[in-house]
């Protein structure tokens, strides 16, 4: 009888718990904030959490802009450019973007296709590409699998592409060879003269280490190489120069600035270059064969948060990171650049399956950004 009178209790107990559990969790409501974000306070709190990021990712020094309304609203450097020399970066200081250059070869290869150049559908040996292994003897495998990053698949389903999107750069690279077959030129020809000189991107260009590349700019490189801010990398618990070698191609080596790639944003806002038809394709999740979405369009990643869409690329090199983010609903777009790899390194934690590729939010930088300007709780 005992027994039973404490086993009672015990759910009687439970069921008050969980009828006054509701009242004990928050019921904050996310809503999207307005104008009042740009207030001075929230200012000052937003760069003062940037700067706390800065030091804590051991970061040199970066540039930092948002976008709106078509003008760069805000920027600011923050650090230094150049430990030696301790000039403080500003939006007209240079980095490499690294991986952000993908959304230029996307762009290029969507004006082809428009042109009747070739089509996303085309198979890579009708362009003279080679995938390494296995894959290099796939007919199946097309345009669209690399700029999606499909191509790869997995062994759930027998390597087949378009299933599973599995980012691979280097395999974007080799995008390369579509230029040249479909249009006689290569790549950086069609990006300097198509897409960087038109809307006035004077600080943007090819690596300074592919010489050739750079000078379809007409830039002078000595004058060019001042602008840039110098490498550096977070090793043995100090921050040490980085020597290294910057390739150029569809899927890194272009070096630019918070300032041109504002340009770019608003060049993307007004759906410059290509038809809205187009734009929509890059911009939209690519749906496997089975209809499920992936998070990455053409040459962007693309997904919903907090009832919204964003847009966005990061960018990791040696010496250098970034991260290119655009809340389209809002008018709003954030721009980090900076001389380390720690904007974006210590969220590309791939031993554990948990990286920067698969979810925005796993991003500092990114939470932070969108805390300020992009959303609000209200109880």
């Amino acid at each position: 009888m005992i027994l039973k009178e404490l086993r009672a209790d015990k759910w009687a107990l439970l069921l008050i718990v969980l009828l006054l559990l509701p009242s004990c969790i928050s019921t904050n409501t996310i809503v999207r904030k307005d104008n009042s974000s740009w207030n001075e306070q929230n200012i000052a709190s937003f760069e003062k959490k940037l700067e706390a990021l800065r030091q804590k990712h051991h970061i040199p020094g970066f540039s930092v802009g948002i976008v709106n309304q078509g003008e760069l609203k805000w920027k600011k450097g923050f650090g230094v450019r150049d430990i030696e020399t301790q000039e403080i970066p500003d939006e007209n200081t240079v980095y490499h973007t690294a991986s952000i250059t993908k959304t230029f070869g996307a762009l290029v290869l969507m004006q082809l296709i428009e042109d009747g150049k070739f089509s996303l559908n085309d198979p890579l040996k009708k362009h003279d590409i080679k995938l390494p292994g296995k894959w290099g003897l796939s007919d199946n495998i097309q345009i669209k699998h690399l700029l999606t990053h499909t191509a790869r698949g997995n062994t759930l389903n027998g390597f087949k592409p378009g299933y599973k999107h599995r980012y691979n750069g280097s395999w974007f690279h080799l995008l390369g060879n579509a230029y040249l077959s479909a249009a006689g030129k290569d790549f950086s020809e069609l990006v300097v003269n198509d897409i960087i000189k038109p809307i006035g991107m004077t600080n943007t260009a090819p690596s300074l280490d592919d010489s050739l590349a750079f000078a379809k700019t007409g830039l002078d490189p000595d004058a060019y190489a001042k602008k840039v801010a110098k490498p550096y990398d977070w090793f043995k618990k100090k921050i040490v120069p980085v020597d290294f070698n910057y390739n150029f191609g569809p899927a890194a080596g272009l070096m630019s600035t918070v300032s041109d790639l504002a340009k770019y944003s608003n060049a993307i806002d007004s759906r410059l270059f290509l038809s809205s038809e187009s734009w929509n394709s890059m911009l939209t999740p690519f749906a496997t064969p089975k209809g499920k979405e992936t998070i990455y369009g053409l040459g962007w990643f693309v997904h919903d948060y907090y009832g919204l869409k964003f847009i966005w690329h990061t960018g990791w090199w040696k010496g250098y990171s970034s991260l290119f983010l655009k809340v389209p609903e809002l008018d709003l777009t954030f721009i980090i650049l900076a001389n380390s790899q720690d904007v974006s390194r210590p969220f590309y934690k791939f031993l554990i399956g948990n990286s920067l590729h698969k979810d925005l939010l796993a991003s500092d930088f990114a939470t932070t950004f969108i805390d300020h300007f992009v959303i609000k709780k209200e109880n």
